[in-house]
């Protein structure tokens, strides 16, 4: 059947080359395109398109129209282009999403001379020759988006133009520049020198034990699929050198990112149509606020999402509390969808949520899009309205699934326009019974071959489903229920996505799957305008490699408190007859560790709300790449294991077993190393400043790491609020006797400030501190800007200031205040109350 495809496309082709004739001439200047921040070139001819950034003036450039260089036999470097590939899907089903196909790739042919050009309202139309000995041509059009971003569109036309099954283009690669984002990556957050996919399916599981053994021999090994598989790929390239660039279509699509070529990186999608968006800078955090703006940024989330969230088991719930371990979620899983385990059981589960909020937690349950053949009310009526996604006869499409392997199941269409408000009808169930969310489960299994209502098929489909399905969620529910949480996704979901977790992670410290992969996946989805995210803590799956034990689960929890979400996973999975023994949160040898991290992230939750303010003004993540920050730092742009958590801390997370050290790029400082500086009250689980151990930064540090701790270091110059130490929930509900929320301690808040220059931090709810190094010496002030009256704890490290001094006085709106000062560690105790005014320190005589 093949070889009379290929010979039956042969024949059309020479028939058909006598009818393609040349376009008129243009003329040999370039044409240019306002973009605001972005000027796009188009050179005639040889035909390349350039997209200048107006800030600094910086290029980005498409390969000019030549064919591939020698060594590249499908000669996929090139401008815009175009391949006859032939491709049939051989593995074309819902097991773990995946999509295998059968590929045959030709020659690749691209754009060679501007033939004819029109300025429209939008933009410009073109259409270019091509070194297709057939004479195809590429219609092209470039049209402004937004300020600063531009897009291309390239479809190849002639009569042949529905046989070209690939397009892209390739792009000159500039000096060091490296490429981040690409939506949840296991691998690597840097993708330089990587071939990138783009489909979503389940993310890579490791191979555990014998990790060491296969990589040697099969470098690219990870099951299902490879090492860039991913439940939520966007097809979204940061170059650090300042552009972002979107591959605006839904069909499977790849980068390849110098691993052919160091000359230059490539973009394609499985289409005959290539759109792509390019993003001005200058600055890689420049690019993800424009992305992240015209996309749309993830919900402001509850405040009491914050905290911790824990799944419990054997009434832990309730010894959290008795042993001042806070949290504020609790996780349950009745699968209300795909089969309907909440029938006949509303009642118990009007009870659990009842006596969860009792206790002073939000709660969630579960959810997915499937709806199993056996629950006949929900499926028979969803087949009647034709709301099912359907085979290719017509019928709904019944799918079996690893994880549902004795039921029979069918996909919710969400492209009809009335699924949105039954999926939604199914949802009020649950919130009927108190729910404060879900996990918002799978998304990634649409079958290619599937047939939607609205006319479209499974390759369309398969990579936006996710966002029709988490919309479709977001849209009826909203605020009614905030802590929904996905693993599914693809360009346009974020506005959809209240929150997110990493997929089913391997139990095991891999950087293909397990503690080192989860680092990569929240540096790159933060690259990608997703805020609020986080891991299952200690890890999802053991197939082959031995249970979650002590350690590896107290260095998860650790890198879990610097999340956005900070949110723990019981149990997991095991093949049976092989479940095992698993540390979990709650054992002896974790649980104070737990309640060490759980406190400090409960206390943080102004600093953490004041980082989501940020990210809904400017699209910087709370987990941040240093990139995002430090872009002219080479080392700092290569990181892909520490982290910025929110603007003033910096976390070097211990990814290694046994490790009691943890090297890493310190950026240029200087920093103060928060755990020689800081010590840890057991009893409130509060923070005590002594004397600063200050940082230089600007190159590599070695730090202590025992097992109690992860590096963590606060910048010079930082005021870090924090809630009392004594705060059990943020979530606003509870009638346990002595439970205290945060609600409780409105009034209160405690300031650790390591005063250096001029530096401002917020408080969350729109309030902020200002703390101000006065040019003359011996004075530093502390402006504060509240919207409420509140009493302010305030530890002050004034070894931290380039100046250092001794106070001599402390004023609050010219008022004499008491204070402590400590000569041996220079550092300063207040308490104050006010709503808006400024504390003044002076050193004698200042």
């Amino acid at each position: 059947m093949y070889q009379g495809r290929l010979a039956t496309a042969a024949a059309l082709a020479l028939a058909a080359v006598a009818c393609i004739c040349a376009g008129p001439a243009v003329a040999a200047e370039p044409l240019e395109l306002d973009a605001g921040a972005l000027t796009v070139r188009v050179q005639p001819e040889p035909f390349q398109v350039e997209f200048v950034d107006v800030a600094d003036g910086d290029v980005l450039r498409t390969l000019a129209g030549a064919p591939g260089e020698p060594g590249d036999l499908h000669a996929r470097y090139g401008t815009l282009g175009f391949s006859f590939d032939l491709r049939m899907p051989i593995f074309n089903n819902a097991v773990f999403g995946v999509y295998r196909a059968l590929e045959v790739e030709t020659v690749w042919f691209h754009a060679t001379r501007l033939l004819s050009a029109e300025r429209t309202e939008d933009g410009l139309t073109l259409e270019a020759a091509t070194d297709d000995p057939l004479g195809h041509r590429l219609a092209i059009d470039v049209e402004r988006t937004g300020d600063g971003i531009a897009a291309v569109e390239s479809r190849v036309t002639g009569p042949l133009a529905e046989h070209a099954s690939v397009s892209g283009s390739a792009f000159e690669a500039v000096g060091s520049e490296r490429y981040l984002g690409f939506g949840e990556r296991s691998n690597a957050v840097d993708q330089t020198g990587n071939h990138v996919f783009n489909w979503s399916e389940e993310g890579p599981f490791s191979s555990g034990v014998a990790e060491p053994l296969l990589r040697p021999l099969v470098p690219e090994f990870t099951f299902p699929s490879g090492p860039t598989a991913t439940n939520f790929p966007i097809p979204w390239l940061v170059s650090t050198r300042g552009f972002g660039v979107l591959l605006d279509q839904p069909e499977r699509s790849a980068f390849n990112l110098r691993n052919h070529t160091d000359r230059a990186w490539q973009a394609q999608a499985e289409s005959s149509r290539f759109r792509f968006e390019v993003y001005a800078g200058p600055d890689p955090a420049d690019v993800l606020r424009r992305y992240s703006e015209k996309v749309g940024r993830q919900p402001e989330p509850a405040s009491w999402m914050l905290g911790p969230w824990v799944q419990f088991g054997d009434g832990w719930e309730e010894r959290f509390r008795e042993q001042d371990v806070p949290a504020s979620v609790a996780q349950t899983y009745t699968h209300y969808l795909p089969c309907g385990s909440q029938v006949g059981n509303e009642q118990r589960e009007r009870d659990r949520v009842a006596r969860y909020h009792g206790l002073g937690y939000r709660i969630t349950t579960y959810f997915n899009p499937h709806v199993c053949r056996e629950y006949t009310r929900v499926h028979d009526e969803a087949e009647r309205r034709g709301l099912l996604v359907k085979d290719p006869s017509g019928e709904p499409y019944l799918l079996s699934n690893p994880f549902t392997a004795d039921k029979l199941i069918s996909e919710i269409d969400f492209s009809h326009p009335e699924a949105g408000a039954f999926y939604g009808g199914l949802l009020d169930e649950a919130i009927e019974h108190g729910y404060d969310g879900w996990m918002e489960d799978f998304g990634e299994y649409t079958p290619t071959n599937a047939v939607f209502a609205n006319g479209e098929r499974g390759t369309q489909m398969h990579n936006p489903y996710p966002v029709l399905y988490h919309c479709a969620s977001t849209e009826h529910t909203g605020e009614r229920a905030p802590a929904v949480f996905i693993r599914s996704g693809w360009h346009g979901v974020q506005p959809c996505a209240r929150a997110v977790w990493g997929g089913d992670p391997t139990e095991d410290w891999s950087c293909s799957d397990g503690l080192c992969a989860a680092v990569h996946q929240a540096l790159s989805m933060g690259l990608s305008g997703i805020a609020w995210w986080g891991t299952d803590i200690g890890g999802f799956h053991a197939v082959v490699n031995p249970r979650t034990d002590a350690e590896l689960q107290i260095r998860w929890l650790q890198f879990g408190a610097v999340n956005g979400i900070m949110r723990t996973q019981q149990d997991g999975y095991a093949l049976p007859g092989l479940e095992g023994d698993r540390a979990e949160v709650w054992d002896p040898a974790v649980l104070p560790v737990f309640r060490r991290w759980a406190k400090l992230r409960t206390q943080l939750q102004p600093y953490i709300a004041a980082a989501g303010e940020a990210y809904q003004r400017s699209g910087l993540p709370v987990s941040r790449h240093l990139a995002l920050a430090f872009p002219d730092d080479p080392q700092a742009v290569r990181s892909q294991t520490e982290l910025l958590f929110g603007r003033d801390l910096l976390a070097a997370p211990v990814v290694e077993p046994g490790a009691r050290s943890r090297a890493f790029h310190l950026p240029s400082g200087p920093w103060v190393d928060l755990w020689r500086s800081a010590g840890y009250d057991e009893t409130s689980g509060g923070l005590e400043l002594g004397a600063a151990e200050l940082l230089p930064g600007g190159g590599r540090v070695s730090l202590p790491a025992p097992l109690a701790e992860m590096p963590l270091l606060v910048r010079a110059g930082a005021v870090i609020p924090m809630l009392p130490p004594d705060v059990d929930t943020l979530s606003g509900v509870g009638d346990l006797a002595g439970l205290v929320q945060a609600s409780d301690r409105a009034d209160n808040m405690r300031l650790l400030a390591f005063p250096r220059g001029a530096r401002r931090a917020g408080m969350g709810n729109g309030e902020h501190l200002a703390s101000r190094e006065h040019a003359r010496g011996g004075r530093w002030t502390l402006r504060v800007g509240g919207k409420r009256e509140r009493s302010y704890e305030l530890q002050a490290s004034l070894a931290t200031l380039k100046g250092p001094f001794e106070p001599c006085t402390v004023t609050l709106g010219g008022q004499p205040l008491p204070f402590d000062w400590d000569a041996a560690t220079q550092v300063l105790r207040a308490t104050f109350t006010t709503r808006r005014g400024t504390l003044d320190v002076r050193a004698c005589g200042g």
